[in-house]
């Protein structure tokens, strides 16, 4: 006991010393009793920390995979990121392993030049006696933190090096660290311990400095989840527990060290950027930039071009990148020159390595962007290829924006039964009675919106009244009313048809409308406060004949039957070309008057194969008889080596088989078609429509005393002879007449004619004319003396027209699927020759929805913004453009544009 007082006593004193030159550890005495911890009662609730950081070590996705086996974590990539830890081996990190005094000695020294924490302090470093054993880093380690006091050692001469660390010593030495370290700006970090609060219940016993650091260390966010009270209960939703006691894990020391670090200077090496502010809220948002060294350490007075954009996510705005270029187009700046460029008057870091950058003012339905690059003078910023650069994105979507419903839609989610109208009766004027079995249930679902806020929260609120009116064939009549509650923006109820008594009555029938309102049980309106009635409409399996407000069933015993209701899909609409080819799946479906499938009924499932050259193939895939559920399935091998797509359809012989069903192409939304595409992958590089280009050749002949007729040839046909001479109207008809050519393929110029020469410039028409192919001959060409020539000379090279389209798209695999077209090749005018090609994306692509696309119209877009354009496009010829990344040797960053 007495050794342990004096040891205490001891490094309190060694402390207080220090404490007078370099302020590491404030005074104790008498600190923890003026603590305590809340009792977390209603009256005095848990204490949420006081002095967390918005700022991150490592913000964003800066720290990469530490690519250890044991471990996901993010604390430990970061650490393995500044080079805190390597490893308990290359491929593990051992995170339930304990932390003996050597590697905690290692783990806070290595945290030095992060930090910006000086290389030793003034502390006189003990000579002990148990560390001889150890590598020169550990002991350059533990002399550094013996330097500035944050460890002296077990006593004067000993270390204890592979003694373990408990938690109540860790957080005493990351307190000391801390002490030493300063914030991004320079100042001190926070050490009121007095002031604070904790809700620990398990410290009483520890040092008063154990006590002082744990306490801090809760109030500044390094113990993890906090104990923060529901203040209608006042219990804690964490744990009260810090259980100073036990030994240090590997998870928790990396966990505490990110912690703290995120209160320091450290940040990642290059350019990075993030928000100053935990809790985003619309309005403001401000940014801090920072530049470092490869080793982490501070990079002052460095040029850091800084740009941004804001875009509004329900309109159209100014794209921030070229497409194909990757140059900027739609961006601002608030320092420096030329825009995207670095230069003198761009922002300069400051001796800590830090800027504070440009604020931004957002609200609902915007996105705030901002880009930072570094580089020499005069460096360009270029999409997908520049790699000195950060980003970061901060949105406020529909949670931002609180909306009334203009619209309520009706459904149910049998898409395929039929209606009934049993209006007739006296009290039933619903006009489309949904046929349901005996017994059965629908659910239908009323959906509120806002048509011109899509995107908005509907306001909470909203109830329905249902008010029901049942008849039987027998005339009787009963009324009930109920309500529902709007969950989000939906209310749902469930009907069920009585049990079938058709012992008892012949003709059995009962019918069930519903009336829907808005209302609620105690008189109210069911919307909120100054909120309209919203208008009603009818949605999927759900009719409107007449009969606004009103949907329900007509219960019935009727034998099933086919009712030429049915449907057919394939599995996947788009297979990878190979030698053997893909196996697809086809499927139809009867269904009967209830909207269930119905066996028994014969399919006759046609395909059409269309091969990339040659004539489509059309025939009877199978003959097939629907089994339980009303279903037929195909198994077929489809994109084998020269097939460019299959379409499936459904034919009607005639006799007990289900109607025609014609194949169809991609749809809106979920819709497959019936119709595979065989696709080749994208290779890299830009891509998108090219306008055709014309042919242009010269024709010359040369010779002395030039006289006589030559001929034409154009891939292998022979045209008539002409006079060396010719006009323009002989020469075009001289074009005209070869067999290879169409009339007017090809327009020359105005000859130019002399004794010694004759030429004409030859403009094709698109698609047509190659030099290689285009010759003539001048053996009817005569000279006065020397040789005679006639040279084919290549002006501008003729270019093909393409245009690559959108498809379809996979968001399960992150699939585009495209169409190109290419018009012709330039050797000979074809009919327009088709393929499919697909195209890979992630989230850290960049995307751009055009005017011409039918979805949410966005300029620099999100990747959910993209996904739900593709997901509304219905359009056959909406182009596919962009910038294609997929090399080893690239950035991996693909460029989008979707209309």
């Amino acid at each position: 006991m007495l050794t342990n007082m004096k040891r205490n006593l001891g490094l309190l004193l060694a402390v207080a010393t220090l404490s007078a030159v370099t302020a590491l550890v404030p005074s104790t005495a008498g600190a923890a009793a003026s603590i305590v911890p809340a009792p977390g009662t209603v009256a005095l609730p848990h204490n949420a920390p006081d002095d967390t950081t918005a700022l991150k070590a490592c913000p964003g996705d800066s720290a990469s995979a530490a690519g250890f086996t044991d471990t996901t974590s993010t604390d430990v990539d970061c650490v393995k990121m500044f080079g805190i830890t390597t490893g308990a081996t290359a491929t593990t990190y051992d995170p339930t392993g304990t932390i003996p005094r050597w590697a905690m000695a290692l783990f806070i020294h290595r945290m030095f030049v992060p930090a910006g924490v000086a290389a030793a302090g003034t502390t006189t470093v003990p000579t002990f006696t148990d560390t001889s054993g150890l590598s020169a880093e550990i002991l350059a380690a533990i002399s550094a933190l013996a330097s500035h006091g944050i460890t002296l050692g077990t006593s004067s001469t000993t270390f204890a090096p592979d003694d373990n660390v408990t938690r109540a010593q860790m957080a005493t030495f990351l307190s000391r660290f801390l002490k030493i370290a300063k914030t991004a700006a320079g100042g001190t970090i926070a050490t009121t311990i007095a002031t604070q609060k904790y809700n620990y219940t398990d410290i009483a016993s520890v040092t008063p400095e154990e006590s002082e650091s744990i306490i801090r260390g809760y109030n500044l966010g390094l113990h993890g989840a906090s104990c923060v009270v529901d203040a209608l209960v006042g219990t804690c939703a964490g744990s009260t527990a810090y259980r100073p006691a036990d030994d240090m894990t590997r998870a928790e020391m990396a966990s505490m060290i990110v912690a703290a670090l995120n209160h320091t200077n450290a940040r990642p090496a290059g350019v990075s950027i993030q928000t100053t502010s935990a809790n985003l809220t619309v309005g403001t948002v401000t940014v801090a930039i920072n530049v470092r060294n490869a080793d982490f350490s501070a990079q002052a007075n460095t040029l850091v071009d800084e740009f941004h954009s804001m875009h509004n996510d329900l309109l159209t705005a100014v794209a921030p990148f070229h497409a194909i270029l990757g140059t900027c187009t739609g961006v601002g700046k608030t320092r420096g020159g030329a825009l995207c460029v670095v230069d003198s008057g761009d922002f300069t870091s400051d001796i800590r390595g830090n800027i504070v950058g440009s604020p931004q003012v957002t609200s609902a339905y915007k996105t705030a962007n901002w880009w930072v690059q570094t580089g020499a003078s005069g460096s360009q910023f270029v999409n997908g290829t520049t790699a000195t650069f950060d980003t970061y994105s901060i949105n406020w979507g529909a949670a931002s924006t609180l909306v009334n419903a203009t619209h309520r839609t009706y459904s149910q989610p049998n898409a395929y039964t039929l209606s009934e109208s049993k209006a007739a009766a006296s009290g039933i004027t619903l006009q489309d009675g949904i046929n349901t079995w005996a017994g059965a249930s629908r659910t239908f679902s009323v959906t509120l919106s806002s048509t011109a806020s899509p995107l908005a929260t509907i306001k909470a609120g909203y109830s329905i009244k249902v008010a029901t009116v049942t008849q039987d064939n027998l005339g009787n009549i009963a009324n009930t009313t109920a309500y529902y509650p709007v969950s989000g923006t939906t209310a749902s109820f469930t009907t069920t048809c009585p049990a079938d008594t058709s012992l008892l009555n012949t003709d059995w029938w009962v019918a069930i409308e519903h009336t829907i309102t808005m209302g609620t049980a105690l008189g109210g309106t069911g919307r909120p406060t100054g909120a309209a009635d919203p208008t009603a409409a009818y949605g999927t399996g759900v009719a409107d004949t007449g009969t606004v407000g009103k949907v329900g069933l007509t219960c019935d015993d009727t034998i099933r039957a086919y009712t030429s209701v049915e449907t057919m899909a394939i599995g996947e609409n788009n297979f990878t070309s190979s030698t053997a080819g893909s196996l697809a799946a086809v499927t139809a479906t009867a269904y009967d008057q209830y909207g269930d499938g119905i066996a028994g009924t014969g399919v006759e499932i046609t395909s059409v194969r269309t091969p990339h050259t040659g004539s489509p193939v059309t025939a009877v895939a199978a003959s097939l008889t629907s089994g339980a559920g009303g279903i037929v399935s195909l198994s077929a091998v489809v994109c084998a080596t020269g097939e460019r797509e299959v379409a499936y359809s459904v034919t009607d012989p005639g006799g007990a088989f289900i109607d025609l069903i014609n194949a169809t192409v991609p749809g809106a939304k979920t819709v497959e078609g019936t119709t595979i595409y065989c696709s080749t992958a994208a290779t890299g590089g830009a891509f998108g429509d090219v306008s055709a280009v014309a042919e242009i050749q010269t024709i010359a002949l040369a010779g002395t005393g030039l006289g006589g007729t030559f001929a034409l040839t154009y891939n292998g046909a022979t045209a008539a002879t002409v006079a060396f001479a010719a006009n323009q109207a002989a020469i075009n008809g001289l074009l005209d007449g070869l067999s290879s050519l169409a009339d007017g393929a090809a327009v020359s110029a105005a000859p130019t004619t002399s004794a010694d020469a004759s030429s004409w410039v030859v403009t094709f028409n698109t698609n047509w004319g190659n030099a290689g192919a285009f010759t003539c001959d001048v053996t009817n060409i005569t000279v006065t003396s020397g040789d005679k020539t006639c040279t084919i000379t290549q002006g501008t090279e003729g270019v093909a027209a393409v245009t690559i389209d959108f498809l379809d798209d996979n968001q399960t695999t992150s699939k585009i699927l495209t169409k190109v077209t290419t018009t012709g090749v330039v050797v000979a005018a074809s009919a327009a020759v088709v393929t499919y090609r697909t195209y890979g994306w992630d989230s850290g692509d960049s995307w751009t929805v055009g005017a011409a696309a039918a979805g949410i119209a966005v300029i620099g877009g999100t990747e959910t913004e993209f996904k739900a354009a593709m997901t509304a496009e219905t359009g056959s010829s909406v182009e596919v453009k962009g910038s294609y990344r997929t090399g080893a040797t690239t950035t991996g960053v693909s460029a989008f544009q979707l209309g």
